[in-house]
């Protein structure tokens, strides 16, 4: 079987992991670093290639047309910001990527390019930027605009602000840095250029006021579960973030994604597509079957929760909605990955049907003993072609544990997963294999 990699997706951002939840750590304050740190620590101990911190930038209002349920509930908030948690982490560890969440729809790309390539030089090179271009309408208002901009043209304006950043970071040569005393030469003016981008959206005369960095660039992430999204991922990214599904649906979606790449002339092995999954792990098999069904209830018994992050990610508002009555069909400028999702239960679902919905339909949610996940996700390999999986889960210090120090020997020792590191910089080691 083929070795692929390991990632964590840190889906609810810096924000209070997992509280009111089973695993729920009191005895980490969250508003400080140390949880992600120590659990930082594990992943690399574990030999993960990555953690990607999301994030948003608004407290929402979708649900109910309030704030009181997401502040009350700590849902979706409230989020600390993952630009500055990441110098703490590169701390505490050697060689784990770093992915950080920037929308390319608000930061000025000079801000942004400049950022990055500060975080890599101080990491020695193991950063990546996870390039999202933002869903909400709070968020855009929060920075100045009355509405998010519409979906496809945020992409289009996304795959021009790559471009910016990219010649931006490509604007110093690597020896543009002589530091030769006897001359007094300090930088070498002829290996540092002007940019003078200009484009549809934006202008840029650059170049940075700092050389570059030890990757040259970020390892760039990107989601993309729409057609323009899968095309942008396909266009730029040098990993995709997918969601699971069945065996057909991964390998369609994988399929998908590097055709769009092969269509931009890339060569497709060069791009990582890594499904998010969250493992669940039993100590005995009989013990799956009691576990998927005390799952399935936890999931009735917090639909809302999930009702509010839907309403905030699309900007439709589920509290008008009859549970149980079909959904239809519904358009968003919001997130269209939820949209497919519903498109999937087919119209006469309901909302309660979609919501509770079984974790069998997928790989999703992998419950089963340590050997029975790492079957599980070499067999998905084998079959879908895939090249690793992101956990995507909070940061609760028992399910890291579960995961850092159970499932990953077992993927170990069939020779599914790294046991070393075996160069600097992330982009070495991510395209290792």
């Amino acid at each position: 079987m083929a070795e692929f990699h390991l990632g964590w997706f840190l889906g609810p951002g810096i924000t209070v992991q997992g509280w009111n939840e089973p695993g729920y750590a009191p005895g980490y304050d969250w508003t400080k670093p140390d949880i992600f740190q120590d659990a930082a620590r594990a992943m690399e101990r574990a030999c993960f290639d990555l953690l990607i911190l999301e994030d948003t930038s608004a407290v929402p209002y979708a649900y109910g047309g309030s704030m009181d349920y997401y502040l009350r509930t700590a849902t979706m908030t409230p989020k600390l910001d993952p630009v500055i948690l990441t110098p703490y982490l590169a701390q505490a560890t050697k060689r784990l990527g770093i992915a950080v969440t920037m929308t390319s729809t608000f930061y000025p790309p000079w801000l942004l390019a400049r950022s990055l390539a500060t975080m890599d030089h101080y990491s020695n090179g193991r950063i990546a930027w996870n390039i999202v271009t933002a869903t909400s309408d709070a968020a855009a208002q929060n920075y100045g605009h009355d509405k998010q901009f519409e979906h496809d043209l945020r992409y289009d304006m996304a795959d021009e602000y790559v471009d910016l950043c990219s010649q931006l970071w490509d604007a110093w040569d690597e020896d543009a840095v002589v530091m030769d005393a006897d001359s007094g030469v300090f930088i070498d003016p002829g290996k540092v250029r002007a940019i003078n981008f200009e484009g549809k959206f934006y202008k840029s005369r650059g170049p940075l006021n700092m050389p570059r960095s030890p990757q040259g660039r970020p390892i760039f992430v990107a989601p993309g579960g729409s057609p323009r999204g899968r095309r942008f991922s396909g266009r730029n990214a040098d990993i995709v973030l997918a969601t699971s599904g069945t065996m057909a649906d991964m390998k369609k979606y994988r399929d998908d994604v590097r055709g769009y790449a092969e269509g931009f002339g890339r060569d497709p092995d060069q791009m990582k597509v890594m499904f998010a999954v969250t493992p669940i792990l039993v100590d005995h098999p009989e013990d799956v079957a009691p576990k998927k069904e005390a799952l399935a209830k936890a999931k009735a018994n917090h639909m809302e929760k999930g009702m509010a992050a839907m309403s905030f990610l699309s900007g439709i508002d589920f509290s008008k909605f009859d549970l149980d009555a079909p959904v239809g069909e519904i358009k968003t400028n919001g997130m269209q990955t939820m949209l497919q999702m519903f498109a999937k239960h087919g119209p006469q679902a309901t909302l309660r049907q979609i919501m509770t919905h079984s974790a069998d339909d997928g790989f999703n949610q992998m419950v089963g003993t340590p050997d029975m996940i790492a079957s599980m996700m070499g067999d998905i390999v084998e079959e879908v072609g895939g090249d690793g999986f992101l956990i995507a889960a909070h940061i609760k210090p028992n399910y890291v544990s579960d995961i850092c120090d159970r499932l990953v020997p077992v993927l170990q020792k069939r020779g599914l997963t790294r046991t070393a590191y075996e160069h600097e910089t992330f982009r070495e080691n991510l395209m290792a294999f």
